[in-house]
């Protein structure tokens, strides 16, 4: 019971905190751009987080993978995810992916998945980047996912304690799979997220 507590309490955060705060800094962004193409633009992606964060919630409610998931490899759900980000916020993202691509563990992929989800909202709300790199390696006893930002970075000493909700919900996730996850990040210095993952490959890959 507390597990599955957990469980929720994370893909309500993924979920609906997540497209919530996306929700108002469109729709705040709209009041000062009233003239123009522009509010609409805001408009029409507040609409569309709204959209998507429905439709995530439902599946996080009946333990159904994340959308970008449910028909595509993880690399190009993580590409979906990143581009998505970009367009949304203009920040640069680009992923990089090395090691011979396979089938993980569902478990690890939504990980993964989600872990990203949590740096780029991190990074869109605390660090004014201008880049942002993810990368994901595939190795033989392995998957781990780095994401950097060149933005303001901040006290990881003071974040070891709690550092909000986000990065506990990050840290829960990868422990739960015997996992770690590695902060680094100085003022003005940016931040870099490494998560490790044991690579447990998918029993039936063409599930």
């Amino acid at each position: 019971m507390l597990d599955e507590r957990q469980r929720m309490a994370g893909e309500i955060h993924d979920t609906l905190a997540q497209g919530l705060t996306g929700i108002i800094t469109q729709l705040q962004a709209a009041t000062q751009a009233r003239e123009g193409g522009e509010w609409q633009r805001h408009i029409d992606n507040a609409t569309r987080l709204a959209r998507e964060s429905l439709a995530e919630a439902r599946r996080s409610v009946h333990a159904v993978a994340p959308g970008p998931l449910e028909s595509a490899r993880l690399p190009d759900a993580l590409a979906e995810v990143a581009s998505a980000w970009s367009n949304l916020h203009g920040v640069r993202a680009d992923l990089t992916t090395t090691g011979t691509v396979r089938p993980m563990h569902p478990e690890v992929e939504v990980t993964v998945l989600r872990t990203a989800q949590e740096a780029l909202a991190n990074v869109a709300k605390h660090a004014e980047a201008t880049r942002v790199g993810l990368t994901l390696s595939y190795m033989d006893d392995l998957v781990t996912l780095d994401v950097r930002d060149d933005g303001a970075g901040f006290d990881p000493e003071r974040a070891k304690d709690g550092g909000g909700f986000g990065l506990t919900s990050m840290r829960r996730r990868v422990s739960r799979l015997a996992g770690t996850l590695e902060i680094e990040s100085e003022p003005g210095a940016g931040t870099a997220i490494s998560a490790s993952l044991p690579a447990i490959l998918r029993e039936n890959p063409s599930a």
